[in-house]
């Protein structure tokens, strides 16, 4: 890794973080956001995101949306998860708690960071964006055709998928599929 890449990390975050912040009191269209909801709540309450929801529970990491940090999620959709097939049961079952942990926090990124934010700094750089998650892995924000995509550093793709979900500690961004691929089962 080349020493400008850290350093454009930093600039797109610094640029990112009051950008975000701005945004924190609407939505994208505009509309109010319901600042007594915590990114737990969100996610729980949107049809579209309970596996990920369930996922959050059961890795331990729900309550951590209930507390005053703020983050960023890339929600996997429903139907990303179940493009996994037999993988989705595998990582939802105890025996792979840490597996599931890794994928998760590999769609966790900190700070409030709005789609309008990304794509102004994307404009700003005239180019992709990129971000740390919380398992110390990056994300790559990318713009096409107006649409929002998502690179994840193994290539995974996804792109932002609706509307962002404004909590009192953060956003969820709904994605169409995942930005980290899940381990391969241990065998046996």
């Amino acid at each position: 890794m080349t020493k400008t890449k850290p350093l454009a990390a930093l600039v797109a975050l610094a640029m990112l973080a009051p950008l975000g912040a701005c945004s924190k009191s609407t939505t994208a269209e505009g509309k109010p956001s319901n600042a007594d909801t915590t990114l737990a709540s969100a996610i729980g309450d949107a049809p579209k995101l309970s596996t990920v929801s369930s996922a959050l529970s059961q890795a331990g990491l729900a309550g951590v949306f209930d507390g005053p940090g703020s983050y960023t999620v890339l929600a996997p959709e429903d139907a990303a998860f179940a493009k996994l097939g037999t993988e989705e049961k595998t990582l939802t079952d105890p025996a792979h708690r840490a597996e599931l942990v890794a994928l998760l926090r590999g769609h966790i990124l900190p700070g409030h960071v709005s789609p309008d934010a990304i794509k102004k700094a994307i404009a700003a750089k005239k180019g992709p964006v990129s971000m740390r998650t919380l398992a110390d892995g990056e994300v790559t924000f990318s713009e096409s055709g107006g649409k929002l995509f998502v690179t994840g550093a193994d290539g995974s793709k996804a792109q932002v998928d609706g509307a962002p979900i404004v909590a009192s500690n953060g956003v969820v961004l709904p994605l169409d599929g995942l930005v980290k691929k899940p381990l391969p089962a241990p065998a046996g």
